[in-house]
């Protein structure tokens, strides 16, 4: 059993189901794989990426959330909440601090119950996969007149690897259309079960060197790279998701690799291209994480990492698309 996902009692088949910890499920999605979709973001990451746009979806647990914008500072989540939180200071005649201190949370929920303006939420909600179907059948009738399915997302889906698999299976017996989007960073058996039950594979490809791989995402190539073989090798249709980070990743070392591996992997169809945004500056806020900013590229510059591939890259470099 993978070390996130947990078993628990289902009395109602007199055994037990895996359950496993989401950040969120998002229907009615359109770009994560073909037509319309439902995906499911796992909790749980064992990279840091600098720049990364889900950090609600690293840390394992559950995680309190709050929306400072949000606040009125009523002071009801003070007066509710037994574990030092929250302080709320007077600084003016309508003006006041709220502090967070989100390292002593229990998460028991009292002070999002509380809170008038829904500025506090719990990060991470634990499903079984039968729970999981029914949320995926709901849209089926999509599912079919656009060519979609479900999509698995993260967090990174290899660290709930027993429970995803499980999900999978339960999803291709009912003929929906199945894809993972993983950073290829876990165990070859997380992968080997993954792949067993997945049509489409969404891989991140970040950095090209084990250098950047250090400094930039906290890990190492070694496993992804096996991963990515191993992909290859069982023939599961592959699409390689790269984001170009200016100042770390938008050179020719890493835009040459791109082609590299398009020409050395056969599965691989495609490579992305999906230029940084700051969405992930804000959602670190709210969870009291830190994150750091980096420039966001113009439209000059991404015609210009087109024009390198379509210059430089020879045939692999056709197959390479700038997503938006």
């Amino acid at each position: 059993m993978s070390s996130i996902a947990a078993q628990c009692c289902d009395a109602g088949k007199g055994g037990y189901s895996l359950e496993a910890l989401l950040v969120d499920i998002q229907r009615g999605s359109l770009h994560d794989g073909p037509g319309v979709r439902t995906t499911f973001f796992f909790k749980g990451c064992p990279l840091r990426c600098r720049w990364c746009h889900n950090p609600e979806s690293q840390n394992p647990g559950k995680q309190l959330s709050f929306h400072r914008e949000k606040c009125v500072g009523c002071g009801r989540c003070e007066t509710a909440c037994h574990s030092n939180v929250h302080w709320l200071t007077k600084t003016g005649t309508e003006q006041f601090r709220h502090q967070v201190y989100f390292e002593h949370c229990q998460f028991c929920g009292k002070c999002v119950e509380q809170c008038p303006v829904k500025a506090l939420k719990i990060i991470g909600t634990p499903y079984t996969e039968e729970e999981l179907l029914k949320i995926a059948l709901l849209d089926r009738a999509f599912y079919e007149h656009s060519g979609g399915g479900i999509t698995l997302s993260g967090g990174e889906v290899l660290q709930q690897a027993d429970f995803a698999a499980s999900f999978l299976s339960l999803c291709r017996e009912e003929d929906l259309h199945t894809c993972v989007e993983t950073s290829g960073f876990g165990t070859t058996d997380a992968m080997e079960k993954l792949l067993q039950e997945t049509d489409l594979l969404y891989f991140d490809w970040k950095v090209s060197t084990e250098e950047d791989a250090k400094k930039w995402i906290g890990g190492s190539l070694v496993p992804i790279l096996n991963n990515l073989a191993l992909a290859d090798k069982k023939g599961i249709r592959t699409v390689l998701r790269c984001p170009i980070i200016p100042g770390v990743n938008d050179n020719t070392v890493h835009f040459q690799t791109i082609c590299d591996l398009l020409g050395r992997y056969p599965s691989i169809e495609q490579a992305q291209l999906l230029p940084y945004h700051s969405f992930g500056i804000s959602k670190g806020g709210n969870i009291g994480q830190l994150q750091q900013e980096f420039p966001v590229p113009g439209e000059e510059e991404k015609k210009n990492w087109i024009s390198w591939f379509e210059q430089n890259g020879k045939e692999e470099g056709k197959r390479v698309v700038l997503e938006h």
